[in-house]
């Protein structure tokens, strides 16, 4: 079931966003410049802890994200938009808000090609042995 929809239009007039409810999803729709072409924002909220998932125009899952108090907290997966095999693209973990703990960047094979620590926001720099 659909609940009321709200539609705002930017002042650019090339973004038109669509907002409702749909069971215990909130759905927001961003339509550049097509009638047809949008991408999609699906939020799901479970015991304080917001789950948003991102889909192309194409309907293809982008991205993965967690909110805590309206602050990135968990882990952020990217993936490769031209796979619809949840291929990762990258990783990243946020502590209220800021960037703290490992984040890797990945290949189209799944080959580590950079990782970085990060700790309260600020890139640790690699020690060496």
């Amino acid at each position: 079931m659909n609940d009321k929809k709200t539609t705002s239009t930017y002042p650019s007039k090339r973004i038109k966003t669509e907002v409702y409810q749909e069971n215990d999803t909130l759905v927001t729709k961003f339509y550049y410049d097509a009638k047809n072409a949008y991408v999609k924002e699906l939020t799901k909220e479970k015991d304080g802890i917001k789950d948003v998932k991102h889909f192309n125009v194409d309907g293809v899952l982008s991205k993965q994200e967690y909110f805590v108090d309206g602050k990135r907290h968990g882990v952020e997966t990217r993936y490769l938009v031209s796979k619809a095999t949840k291929t990762v693209k990258s990783t990243k973990t946020y502590f209220e808000g800021k960037l703290h703990g490992e984040c890797f960047t990945y290949n189209a094979l799944g080959g580590v090609i950079k990782q970085e620590v990060f700790v309260h926001g600020r890139r640790e720099e690699k020690k060496e042995d």
